[in-house]
């Protein structure tokens, strides 16, 4: 039987091939492979300065033995492989990497991608175009995360309401969303609505290709000008698993590959885009409208119309319908002018752009005698009917009788100017007694006495209390580290106490983004660490070289992983922000027992 032929230096057996995709987005995330067969030697750089390097070179090598006329020969493969996001858009060539053999010189093909703008959808760009796994362009790591931002209107009014909603789209290989920075929503007044979790997680098929969903922030928009108005980009940062293409040899000793997989930084870009807002018409806009769109109706009540002077009576208005109604301006009414009036106390209860509103208006007549209260008007545009509404209230007639008091009640005829404040000046002035006053001449002198002395002593010894305490405190100063380490707990109470107030107003975003500062600027001062040389794993490490106890560490590092993960996946259960902010002020009462200086 023939014996194995052993691969050497024959350069006609070598082949050395680049694959890429032809076409890929901005920001998309794709793999280029060198593939060398029969050789395993160096090969030069690639120039890549167009891309960005996330990963790579990463080596895997494989062979096979075949049998021709009854003499076995074996081939190897060597395959290199980087994964790139482009830089910008256009047309880029990789020029032909090369290595040398025997005194030769092999080189590999150039190829060329081109970068288009994201979201023109590359897989149809690269149909038919293969890479060494034999996937298509649009099925490579670029393409298993990105972020999509819907809106149900395009095209509105001013002060019509739209929903922007910001989805992640994933194949299963994202493990933490670490940094974002979202649209700011520039030119609208926004408002974030609580996503419940369950309404969260979904999936959804694009370009044929399944992916599992998540809703990272859905918000209420009303735009607050007409014209354009561009909604900016905005980013995020994930950390995501790619194969890294090594391989092992299998147990039996044969070249079972089992792909190895690395984690890698990616920045995700979230697509900003134009909404069109229409001006609302100026032909028949009432004088007293305020900027209200939607669909409204209106309700009004008075507590009683017989009452005495100087006793309370409330009129009470209920808006309730859908649109702006959480920014649109209350009603105003004409009071008699000696009347006492309060601002309007408002109740709302609104959820999204639908809800109610309910105001009550204080009033304290002074003077007996009948009196008019005029309908007050509440104007909206319609959006259903492209129209000018205009509520009224009811008019109101209230007959005021003599109080029980000393204050005169003559009645008084009212006009209708706004509110006036009348003092009753003859029942405020008092009189000086100008009777039995005598001056006295005193004779007593303050030179020399004790008193003269401790005017001058007391002084002296508080400079020099001051003088003593300042040089204690530039001494202090001086030390940079000894300052933050003693201010750190002093910081992060007042973080906290601001994420209370969030807490408390239920404004779980701004609450779970102030008590991640708290901790992560805690831990700068205490450790004596800059902001930007902190991470986990270095909070870690410190903390534990510091003989922190593992329990508290351990703590520590899940408030934050909860806070990094809930800014996104927020929670709609006041229990579980009330639990995290006694778990955050519990390990950093901790932390100031048990670190080491």
């Amino acid at each position: 039987m023939g014996g194995i032929n052993m691969l050497r230096a024959n350069n006609d057996n070598v082949s050395f091939k680049l694959s890429a995709p032809s076409v890929v987005e901005m920001n998309q995330q794709f793999k280029i492979e060198y593939t060398i067969t029969n050789a395993s030697p160096q090969i030069s750089a690639p120039d890549l300065k167009d891309f960005v390097v996330l990963a790579g070179p990463s080596q895997s090598q494989s062979s096979s033995v075949y049998m021709t006329n009854g003499s076995y020969t074996r081939q190897s493969s060597l395959s290199i492989t980087y994964i790139l996001t482009p830089k910008k858009e256009g047309t880029f060539t990789i020029s032909p990497s090369s290595f040398k053999l025997n005194g030769e010189t092999i080189m590999s093909n150039a190829t060329t991608i081109k970068v288009v703008p994201a979201g023109q959808n590359s897989a149809q760009h690269a149909q038919g175009q293969s890479n060494a796994n034999g996937q298509s362009a649009a099925t490579t790591a670029g393409n298993d995360v990105f972020i999509r931002t819907t809106f149900s209107k395009k095209t509105v009014y001013e002060q019509e309401e739209l929903v922007a909603t910001i989805t992640l789209y994933h194949r299963g290989n994202v493990l933490e969303i670490e940094d974002a920075k979202m649209p700011e929503y520039k030119g609208f007044i926004s408002k974030d609505i609580q996503l419940k979790r369950e309404e969260q997680p979904g999936t959804d098929v694009v370009n044929g290709v399944k992916y599992q969903t998540f809703k990272l922030k859905q918000t209420i928009l009303y735009p607050q000008k007409s014209g354009p108005i561009e909604i900016e980009k905005g980013q995020l940062t994930a950390i995501i698993q790619v194969p890294t293409g090594g391989q092992r040899r299998g147990f039996w000793g044969f070249d079972d590959i089992f792909n190895t997989m690395k984690r890698v930084r990616k920045i995700i870009p979230i697509e900003g885009t134009k909404i069109e807002v229409k001006a609302l018409p100026s032909e028949g806009k009432p004088a007293d409208f305020n900027n209200a769109v939607g669909s409204f109706k209106m309700e009004s009540d008075i507590s009683k119309t017989e009452t005495k002077a100087y006793e309370p009576i409330t009129i009470k208005v209920k808006i309730s319908g859908t649109g702006n109604i959480k920014y649109v301006k209350s009603p105003t009414f004409e009071f008699p002018s000696d009347f006492d009036t309060y601002p309007p106390k408002e109740n709302q209860k609104v959820n999204g752009n639908s809800g109610t509103r309910e105001i009550d208006y204080l009033v304290i007549p002074r003077h007996a005698g009948t009196f008019e209260i005029p309908a007050a008007t509440f104007s909206y545009f319609d959006l259903n009917t492209r129209k000018y509404n205009t509520l009224k209230t009811k008019a109101f007639t209230l007959n005021v009788e003599k109080g029980d008091n000393n204050t005169d009640n003559s009645q008084v005829i009212s006009n209708y100017t706004n509110k006036e404040n009348v003092k009753f000046l003859g029942k405020e002035i008092r009189y000086i007694n100008a009777n039995n006053t005598s001056v006295e001449k005193s004779e007593k002198n303050i030179y020399g006495s004790l008193g003269f002395w401790l005017w001058y002593i007391i002084p002296l010894l508080l400079f020099i209390v001051l003088v003593i305490l300042y040089r204690k405190q530039i001494k202090e100063n001086a030390n940079v580290a000894l300052v933050k380490n003693k201010r750190a707990n002093k910081q992060a109470k007042k973080r906290l106490k601001k994420a209370d107030t969030y807490l408390q107003s239920g404004e779980s975003e701004l609450f779970y983004e102030e008590v991640l500062k708290a901790l992560w600027g805690y831990v700068s001062d205490k450790l004596s660490i800059p902001l930007s040389q902190l991470n986990k794993e270095t909070i870690e490490e410190e903390l534990t070289n510091r003989k922190v106890e593992d329990d508290t560490i351990q703590s520590f590092m899940d408030i934050l992983r909860t806070c990094e993960f809930a800014r996104f996946a927020k929670s709609d259960s006041q229990n579980s922000m009330d639990d995290l902010y006694n778990q955050t002020v519990d390990v950093i009462g901790k932390l100031e027992e048990q670190v080491r200086k």
